[in-house]
């Protein structure tokens, strides 16, 4: 199953689709900038790898805390385009499960955001996170945002598209063709991928929303991925934020961002 996880998520990523709707956000999302600002001094003017950069969202917050950056995503269409977006700026094509090409210590924070790290199965996300401790500087920092196994969305239940209602006929009717086009888009890859559910008491893999139902997402409870991050080697009580602030106890939002330190 892990496989077949990990080649529908790919082949999203590579679409045009999915390039442009990362190429046309910028910003962070809240719990993300909780984190980012935590740390932001600390982190002034060290290394900095960006890992799933996506068409380059994170890039120029990331670049305004430090000029040394390298930013990776293993589907070119993406670094195509974030080169774009920022030319000059030091990209490559690589899988977050094997970076090689980054020395043992030589980072001091390591980012995979916009849930990146879910995109993988059980296994390959443990690799992740041993990768990412081993580039990382002893006091070294790893921010990293997840889905919420304690979430609604961690279901994947089917879910309509937004129908735009108008007072206009014609539009009216346009809206129309088009919620009914992207409802049976959305049903026929659901249908497709949520065979490839999986759920147990600590993590999921979900046929969720996003693209369309097009991807197959990881979400865990908060306690799992402290135990996870612990077993790696970081320190045992990793900082989470959702988009209301810093979790206390636990959450509900769909995302947590968390932040730990290789000890």
């Amino acid at each position: 199953m892990a496989d077949m996880v990990d080649t529908v998520n790919h082949r999203t990523m590579c679409t045009s689709r999915a390039v442009n709707y990362y190429a046309a956000h910028h910003e962070l999302f809240p719990a993300e900038n909780f984190a980012l600002a935590s740390i932001r001094e600390e982190a002034a003017g060290k290394r900095i790898l960006d890992i799933g950069i996506g068409a380059g969202r994170t890039t120029r917050v990331l670049r305004e805390i430090s000029q040394d950056y390298l930013g990776i995503d293993y589907a070119q269409p993406m670094v195509d385009a974030a080169c774009c977006q920022y030319p000059g700026v030091e990209f490559r094509r690589a899988d977050a499960r094997n970076m090689d090409f980054v020395p043992d210590g030589s980072i001091f924070l390591a980012v995979f955001s916009c849930s990146g790290i879910c995109m993988v199965g059980h296994e390959d996300r443990l690799k992740i996170l041993r990768e990412a401790y081993r580039v990382l500087q002893p006091g070294g920092l790893f921010l990293f945002s997840t889905r919420n196994q304690r979430s609604p969305e961690s279901s994947g239940r089917f879910l309509f598209p937004d129908l735009k209602l108008s007072i206009n006929p014609a539009r009216m009717l346009v809206h129309s063709v088009r919620f009914a086009g992207n409802t049976a888009r959305r049903a026929i890859n659901h249908l497709r991928f949520s065979r490839l559910n999986y759920r147990s008491a600590d993590y999921s893999i979900v046929n969720d929303i996003y693209h369309d139902y097009t991807v197959m997402l990881y979400y865990v409870t908060i306690e799992a991925q402290r135990r996870q991050l612990a077993e790696v080697g970081f320190a045992a009580e990793a900082e989470a934020w959702d988009n209301t602030g810093k979790i206390e106890c636990d959450s509900c939002d769909p995302t947590m961002t968390f932040l730990v330190r290789k000890t």
